[in-house]
């Protein structure tokens, strides 16, 4: 996913098995670069407005996900809400 290469970061380096996504961005906010979380709602931002290849996404991050949330477009959607959450406090 080279042009997901921020989000494919966050799910092989924060995304352990058992602990939620909610839990992988709040430990992903604390422990990289301002930078790096800019790079992370950029890429899911695109996500969000629909720029990504299915296929793909359900290869790399599952379609569980896809399931849980309805799309993976809802998925970045929240995914943006808890980085917005997150940071704040």
């Amino acid at each position: 996913m080279p042009y997901y290469s921020e989000i494919h970061y966050w799910l092989s380096t924060y995304c352990n098995v058992g602990s939620s996504d909610q839990r992988a961005v709040e430990t992903f906010v604390d422990c990289e670069t301002r930078e790096r979380v800019h790079s992370l709602r950029t890429q899911l931002y695109a996500v969000s407005q629909g720029k990504y290849d299915e296929e793909e996404f359900i290869r790399q991050l599952g379609r569980e996900r896809k399931n849980r949330h309805g799309s993976f477009q809802a998925w970045a959607k929240i995914m943006l809400q808890w980085i917005a959450q997150y940071s704040r406090n």
